[in-house]
């Protein structure tokens, strides 16, 4: 599938791509539209009207990949998962990023297990990417005492995260996401829960979206719901306030290693069927990547050899933690509560990161508090919809797995799931093992459940 990007100005499609489906990001009048507010937050919450031209190259790469992984559905190809995804797309510094192409297509390959194939070309000089207000901007001075910037989803771990440069009293601008409209009341609410507990820390919230309309001249293109891509353009969007906070300020994603490392739940979910932009093999690729093109900020997740448990651990005695825990989202899918009328985002209970939720805070906060679903008995597996317990049953059977395997077999699997030293593989080792343990006490609330999952479990 050829895909032909314009960024504002309509461009000529080269005879290769004569094709191609034609996206517009910012070309007035035109539809196929990739749409973006993010230059509305640079000109008001960081006092700019445009990133260095290497980063707004970078961002135009990643919501064009963003637009082309949320565009092109899957369910089209033979093993109805990998694509062949060709993009033209229009970049500043074009000689650095050739010298990464090849690159930077390996490396979005492992993220979204699709074939990615690059071509850039020159951006025209008049075309830049850059907020439209007439009044010149600021730049925001208090930006100079800020050591870091965080991704900030409003999960749980996001949450840990910024707990963690709080206790540190490290001042941090906070990068977040508004996928959906709701989403974006769950993080200021969560900013303002650290604004209360800390309040002689300064730290900044700054938030963008991003949607991709159907193609230029198609209008009944459904969108694909898996976008394993909108993790790159998360942290794009991030590198770019670290750039105008100054080289070298790095960037933090707040994952733990249970969810970073990967390793499926059963054969049907290898590989990019679930999150890996966390995974070491991916930041590793990515930085590299960044410091060939001159990008001088290190995406860092700082929990990446840590349970969900032991992150949470080291923040229940800070100030506020734990009566907001309940606020933080961490499902897949926080809306389908709407079906039954609830207005706002809601953690299901049966998605595979609700689980695992649910098991890192077993003995800190009451079982099933605060989901939609109370998942945790064999009445539950026996009655919900194929829907809403496959993740539960495939979870199940992960676990009878594990406890059937050899830490030899067990280092086999870590290791398939991208290129890791010795050191890293034992790190893995050790923590998946103790996230199995966790997930053994949530489970031990109904003997039915350690029986299915083949589990003897003595509460000693």
């Amino acid at each position: 599938m050829k895909i032909w990007i314009n960024k504002c100005i309509s461009a000529e499609q080269m005879p290769d791509f004569g094709d191609a489906l034609v996206f517009n990001i910012s070309v007035p009048g035109q539809g196929g539209v990739i749409a973006s507010n993010i230059r509305d937050g640079w000109y008001r919450t960081l006092g700019i009207q445009m990133v260095t031209p290497i980063c707004e190259d970078l961002y135009i790469i990643a919501l064009s990949v963003f637009a082309a992984d949320k565009r092109i559905p899957r369910n089209k190809t033979p093993d109805n998962w990998t694509r062949e995804l060709h993009l033209s797309i229009p970049v500043i510094a074009i000689d650095r990023w050739d010298l990464v192409k090849e690159e930077l297509e390996r490396t979005l390959s492992y993220l979204s297990g699709d074939l990615w194939h690059f071509t850039f070309r020159s951006c025209e000089p008049a075309s830049r990417y850059k907020d439209n207000h007439v009044r010149a901007p600021i730049r925001n001075t208090i930006l100079d005492e800020i050591e870091g910037v965080s991704l900030f989803s409003g999960g749980l771990d996001s949450f840990c995260g910024a707990y963690d440069f709080m206790v540190k009293s490290k001042s941090v601008v906070f990068v977040g996401f508004k996928e959906y409209g709701k989403l974006e009341s769950v993080q200021k609410a969560l900013m303002d829960n650290l604004n209360c507990s800390f309040p002689d820390i300064f730290k900044l919230l700054f938030t963008f979206t991003a949607r991709a309309y159907c193609p230029l001249g198609i209008d009944n293109l459904p969108s694909e719901n898996t976008s394993r891509s909108r993790s790159f353009l998360f942290i794009c969007a991030a590198i770019c306030v670290a750039e105008v906070i100054g080289d070298d300020t790095p960037v933090y994603i707040p994952e733990n290693g249970f969810i970073g490392l990967n390793l499926p739940l059963t054969i049907g979910r290898s590989g990019s069927c679930s999150t890996r932009t966390t995974h070491p093999y991916f930041l590793k690729m990515l930085n590299e990547i960044l410091e060939k093109v001159g990008i001088r900020h290190e995406v860092i997740n700082p929990f990446a050899y840590q349970t969900k448990r032991e992150m949470i651990q080291q923040f229940i005695a800070a100030p506020r933690f734990l009566e907001n825990i309940h606020k933080t989202i961490s499902c897949s899918h926080p809306c389908n509560g709407r079906w039954q009328g609830k207005t706002e985002p809601e953690n299901c209970g049966y998605c595979y990161p609700c689980l695992i939720r649910q098991s890192s805070l077993v003995g800190v906060l009451p079982p099933n508090e605060h989901y939609s679903y109370d998942v945790l008995s064999l009445d539950y597996l026996v009655n919900a919809t194929n829907a809403k317990r496959s993740d539960f049953v495939d979870l199940l059977s992960s676990i009878n797995k594990a406890c059937l395997s050899t830490d030899e077999d067990l280092m086999k699997r870590i290791k398939a799931t991208g290129r890791l030293t010795q050191e890293e593989t034992l790190a893995f080792l050790r923590l998946y093992k103790e996230t199995i343990a966790d997930l053994i006490r949530m489970l031990s609330v109904d003997p039915e459940l350690l029986r299915i999952a083949g589990v003897d479990y003595a509460t000693n």
